[in-house]
């Protein structure tokens, strides 16, 4: 065993394992790996790294470091750049703009968001969030957008499939902003010289009280366009309503009947809001009506999942970054359903785990993430699986990445091991030129193998 890995006399001081017959069957097994990977069933790193929390703190990061603004995550932009990436997919191409005439702010507009400021990142090919970040800042046009002092909102996609004929993963990255106010600017107070328009008042005549009927205090909304409705007690053919939040009069609504309503395409920001309706010019006014808007899904913290099996039961643990009401797991064609706990802990009873494993989160306001969870119920004596230990192992491993490295970090190790060994016995200048070749081969893979870690923006 010793003469396979070390320099020794019986082996003329050259390692079994390092001889041209090995070096030759190396090459052969990266060869059928690299190039015929695909039809054995040997699978390339997925960019599971990548992610869009991933993608959004890494932007903020860079925005903090600068002194600007962190930009909010809106569900909206990420819906826009789910659109454009499968379009990308779709129409097969890769550009910022489509073969049929599609461009970024169409994707904007069609979501909902009608933007005042916009803007498009986009990347593909790489295996980790730092990496298209990174890329990103390297590139002057992609870093004018991260660092932009116009933007507040920002989405972002990750999908995976086929584009060009080739699998790969597409980033896409979108900006917004709904108003005119930038990071910075300042808000100017009418002067004398500067004429303001007054709404007209009228007159309430009977109107006795007024109420809010939706939204309902202490609900929790989903979608940030908020209708605002209610009705009035009284008599008075015509009246304005004006809907207050603080001190602040967002929106006057006419109306001429006992109900009004208030509609806009504006979008309110995430978090509590305390709104009341007043008539106008009067004192009747409405008992406040605190509601929430949450338009972000609770993601499940991946270093915190575990999968636990004993006696034919499955325990799932997990931590949250936000409070969540319902979990489904979706096993194939079966969905188990649980409502909150206090331990966050999902037992499964005769639970038989499927190649497919997908777990669904959702909070009060309805909205929902998904994980695939299947790597965690993997098959075996194995009790305890964790995001750092055996499935993830296991998952690298099998790629043609994770082949590579692994021949590569053998052949560095035992070349290692023979320039010491030689040089304690004073060889080492006879085969200098044999351990030279060697050395090159080693490194002209390194360099193809980390060379297909990188990506592409525009």
């Amino acid at each position: 065993m010793k003469n396979l890995f070390i320099p020794t006399k019986q082996n003329s001081y050259k390692p079994y394992l390092l001889r041209k017959a090995c070096l030759v069957f190396y090459t052969i097994i990266l060869i059928v790996v690299n190039s015929f990977g695909g039809l054995l069933g040997i699978s390339k790193v997925s960019a599971s790294n990548i992610t869009p929390a991933n993608i959004i703190a890494l932007t903020n990061q860079e925005r903090t470091a600068t002194g600007l603004n962190t930009l909010s995550s809106n569900s909206r932009l990420a819906s826009a750049a789910m659109a454009k990436a499968q379009n990308m997919f779709d129409e097969q191409y890769w550009d910022h703009f489509g073969p049929n005439g599609e461009t970024p702010w169409q994707f904007i507009i069609a979501s909902g968001y009608n933007y005042v400021y916009a803007g498009e990142n986009l990347a593909k090919g790489f295996r980790t969030s730092e990496g298209v970040v990174e890329a990103w800042m390297a590139s002057p046009t992609h870093k004018k957008n991260i660092l932009s002092q116009n933007y507040k909102d920002m989405g972002i996609a990750v999908m995976d499939g086929v584009l060009l004929g080739k699998q790969t993963t597409l980033v896409i990255q979108m900006f917004g902003n709904l108003t005119t106010e930038v990071y910075g600017s300042t808000t100017t107070t009418p002067t004398e010289s500067t004429p303001v328009t007054k709404s007209p008042v009228i007159d309430t005549g009977q109107i006795k009280s007024i109420s809010i009927s939706h939204p309902k205090s202490g609900g929790i909304l989903k979608d940030p366009a908020v209708l605002v409705k209610g009705s009035v007690d009284g008599d008075k053919e015509e009246y304005t309503v004006e809907i207050i939040e603080g001190v602040e009069t967002l929106t006057e609504v006419q109306a001429d009947s006992d109900n009004w309503e208030y509609s806009s395409d504006e979008i309110w920001s995430d978090g509590n809001h305390s709104i009341y309706a007043q008539v106008k010019g009067s004192s009747v006014k409405s008992d406040d009506t605190i509601f929430e808007i949450d338009t972000v899904a609770p993601n499940i913290l991946r270093e915190t999942l575990l999968v636990t099996n004993e006696d034919e039961k499955y325990t799932v643990t997990f931590s949250t970054d936000e409070d969540w009401c319902e979990i489904r797991i979706m096993n194939d064609e079966e969905e188990i359903s649980f409502l909150y706990s206090e331990t966050e802990d999902v037992e499964l009873i005769n639970f038989i785990p499927t190649d497919s494993v997908v777990l669904y989160i959702s909070d009060q306001a309805g909205n929902t993430s998904e994980l695939d969870i299947s790597e965690y119920f993997l098959e075996g004596d194995t009790e305890e699986y964790s995001n750092f230990s055996l499935p993830l192992l296991i998952n690298s491993i099998k790629t043609s990445e994770g082949i590579n490295l692994i021949v590569v970090t053998l052949v560095l190790i035992l070349i290692s091991i023979e320039v010491y060994v030689l040089w304690k016995k004073g060889k080492l200048g006879k085969n200098i030129g044999e351990i030279f070749v060697v050395g090159l081969w080693v490194t002209i893979l390194t360099i193809g193998i980390f060379k297909g870690f990188g990506g592409i923006t525009i």
